[in-house]
Formats: C-alpha cells, sequence, structure tokens
C-alpha cells in the first residue's frame, strides 16, 4: 500500500470508531455497534480506497519500477524481448541501468 492509501485508510478507520460520527444502531448492544460499524468501515474502505488507486493516485507519479524489464547483459526490443549484448547493462553495485 502507498502511503496516500494508508492515510486515507487511517482517517475512514477514525470516522467510523462508534461514538466519533455516529453511532448505529444508536440503542444496540456493544457487541452489535462494533459488529455493525466494522462491517460498514469495510464496505466503504473497499469502494474508497478502490476510487483512489484507480482515478486520483493515477495522476501522480510513483516511484515503482513498473513495466517489462531485462536482466543484466540484456536489453529490450522493441517487440518487448530481451535481447542479449554481450556486456553488463547495470552497474553492480547499484544496480542502475548504464547507457
Amino acid at each position: 500500500m502507498d502511503v496516500g492509501s494508508s492515510i486515507l485508510t487511517a482517517l475512514l478507520f477514525a470516522a467510523f470508531v462508534p461514538g466519533v460520527f455516529m453511532t448505529l444502531p444508536p440503542k444496540g448492544g456493544r457487541r452489535t455497534v462494533i459488529a455493525v460499524h466494522a462491517l460498514a468501515f469495510a464496505v466503504v474502505a473497499c469502494f474508497v480506497v478502490q476510487y483512489y488507486r484507480s482515478h486520483i493516485q493515477g495522476f501522480v507519479e510513483g516511484m515503482g519500477n513498473y513495466g517489462p524489464t531485462c536482466p543484466n547483459g540484456y536489453i529490450m526490443s522493441p517487440d518487448e524481448s530481451c535481447v542479449a549484448v554481450g556486456h553488463a547493462t547495470a552497474d553492480a553495485s547499484t544496480g542502475f541501468k548504464s547507457a
């Protein structure tokens, strides 16, 4: 999970603690109230985090290594297959690709 999803989930959790904004059902027993709030949190968090990941996170560039990569000593060809080049393509000490 990225930092944004973690913060969003923590805020939703705090909002769904019984008695913070509401208590459902109002005259329910302790276990019933906890069960209803847990279920409501799970459903709402699922949809909100899914929306965040599909609509909002896509606009922010991540720091991950996404997409196909090739092992050291290979380069990516236009048809996305790895082709041996006969020399190292990454610095062994840092792991970064060299030109």
